[in-house]
């Protein structure tokens, strides 16, 4: 699909007012919940838009044909100049998830962690029989993994982590990073990894090697940002 439809996310406090400036239908949080998608005209254009944010703040995801992209960020651009309305990339958005605890796909999400290892369990429906790991998925939910994707502050120097960085405790590799980088909104260097079941708790220290150097890690069970995810759902 990824030739036929295109788009922009919008994102942020005022994205709501954003977007009701731009189209007749009810955006409200009553008419146009999170997790939520509806067809509607943005500006001149047909859209999908979905509500859901991948910066960890309220934001939706805005999808048309190609020809009519333009026109769509025409619109955009136009009703939010006096909203602060800035374009942002694939880098900045990449460093807002990292405060969410959000993972990535083909980093924390890919064919090789399975969906309790990665916290996805949440959405699989095991009322459902006729999908493609229905067998494996019950049995991990009745044999919890060894393992769990968590999230590290780290104490890092003058590079943080990228990807597969070994984790260490007490002299031993126990686990490994999927992903990381600087969190600017919350000024820290912040790291995804796996490590045991049995060594997850809040405030638990661990070490992650960067360059060659080990960096002093804590474990943080809850997202540095907004953590209950009322900014998002709001």
């Amino acid at each position: 699909m990824s030739s036929h439809r295109v788009g922009f996310q919008i994102a942020g406090p005022r994205a709501r007012e954003l977007l009701q400036r731009v189209t007749r239908a009810d955006v409200s949080n009553e008419a146009f919940p999170f997790l939520s998608v509806r067809q509607i005209e943005v500006g001149l254009v047909p859209a999908i838009v979905c509500r859901i944010t991948y910066t960890g703040d309220l934001g939706y995801e805005i999808y048309v044909a190609p020809r009519h992209q333009v026109s769509l960020y025409e619109t955009l651009a136009e009703a939010g100049g006096d909203l602060g309305l800035r374009p942002f990339g694939m880098r900045a958005m990449m460093s807002l998830r990292l405060e969410k605890s959000f993972g990535s796909w083909m980093r924390e999400y890919r064919p090789d962690y399975t969906p309790a290892e990665t916290g996805l369990d949440r959405f699989v429906s095991f009322e459902k029989n006729d999908f493609i790991g229905h067998e494996a998925a019950r049995r991990e939910r009745d044999e919890p993994p060894k393992r769990r994707l968590c999230t590290f502050v780290v104490e890092a120097a003058d590079a943080d982590v990228w990807a597969d960085e070994p984790i260490w405790r007490d002299g031993a590799v126990v686990g490994f990073v999927t992903s990381g980088g600087y969190a600017h909104y919350v000024g820290k260097s912040v790291a995804l990894g796996f490590v045991p079941t049995g060594l997850i708790e809040e405030g638990a220290r661990f070490e992650i090697e960067i360059l060659g150097e080990m960096r002093p890690a804590t474990l943080v069970a809850e997202a540095l940002f907004d953590p209950r995810g009322e900014r998002m759902r709001g």
